[in-house]
């Protein structure tokens, strides 16, 4: 009956894991360039006996993949909107963490003129240094990720200035993109030992931008609310199979009594 209570816990901690997955998918369904979690590469662990316990395997989750499918694009006409034609991603430095990677292109500026997000993390150039944009009547960006501006009080007749390069990274084949802790995109790299560690992100400026485009969230609602009530169901199946192993087991126990006890 331990056997059967301990592979059930086992189940209900994964569907946890699957709800919690599929809740942060919903709640970030209109975060622009926002990638689906997704919660699908097992492993296994083996418990060695260890002050008497019995050996045995049970599953385990390698967490922080996500969807590659590239959202709907929106027209948004706004000239700090910027979305990646294909593949690719932009350098960011978020407010807690190291530098990471992003899809998410509703761009602003910060009181202090920094280039900055939706969210609030600042966009790099390809120096890996945060990007200030000086006071401007008008702002453009190539396909390449350059930025000309037209500086407030600049002659009508002056040319726009290039004032920097966004940074942006296209992966390699065989490079694994992973989602970390906080949410953000980062590389993910095996040392000799065979353990995890974030790898060095630095741009190659292989991506082409499109300006005046969003690229929405990748997150089907209809897919995720059927999720929902799936791991629903199953959380209750796997609670019922706890309880009828409690109930076999004290069933087990009176009948080993001995009449009197």
């Amino acid at each position: 009956m331990d056997r059967m209570a301990q592979t059930a816990l086992n189940s209900l901690k994964m569907i946890m894991e699957n709800q919690t997955a599929t809740s942060h998918n919903l709640a970030n369904i209109n975060t622009p360039g926002y990638k689906q979690d997704v919660a699908i590469d097992f492993s296994s662990v083996f418990l060695s006996r260890n002050e008497g316990i019995e050996p045995r395997i049970v599953s385990s989750r390698n967490t922080g993949g996500f969807s590659l499918e590239q959202g709907q694009m929106e027209n948004t006409q706004n000239p700090l909107d910027l979305a990646f034609k294909d593949e690719g991603y932009f350098v960011i430095q978020p407010k807690n963490g190291g530098i990471a990677l992003s899809r998410r292109g509703d761009l602003q500026t910060s009181e202090n003129g920094e280039l900055l997000d939706g969210a609030g993390n600042k966009i790099l150039d390809n120096g890996l240094a945060p990007i200030i944009i000086p006071a401007y009547t008008n702002i453009t960006f190539s396909p390449q990720g350059e930025i000309r501006v037209k500086a407030l009080g600049d002659a009508p007749e002056a040319p726009p200035q290039n004032i920097g390069l966004i940074a942006t990274y296209k992966p390699d084949e065989g490079v694994r993109l992973k989602k970390s802790l906080d949410g953000h995109i980062r590389i993910e790299e095996i040392d000799a030992d065979g353990n995890s560690i974030e790898g060095e992100i630095a741009p190659n400026q292989q991506s082409e931008l499109l300006t005046g485009f969003l690229e929405k969230s990748n997150v089907n609602a209809v897919e995720e609310m059927v999720n929902t009530l799936d791991q629903q169901r199953k959380f209750e199946m796997h609670i019922k199979m706890i309880q009828l192993a409690e109930e076999l087991d004290e069933a087990g126990a009176s009948l080993m009594r001995s009449p009197g006890m």
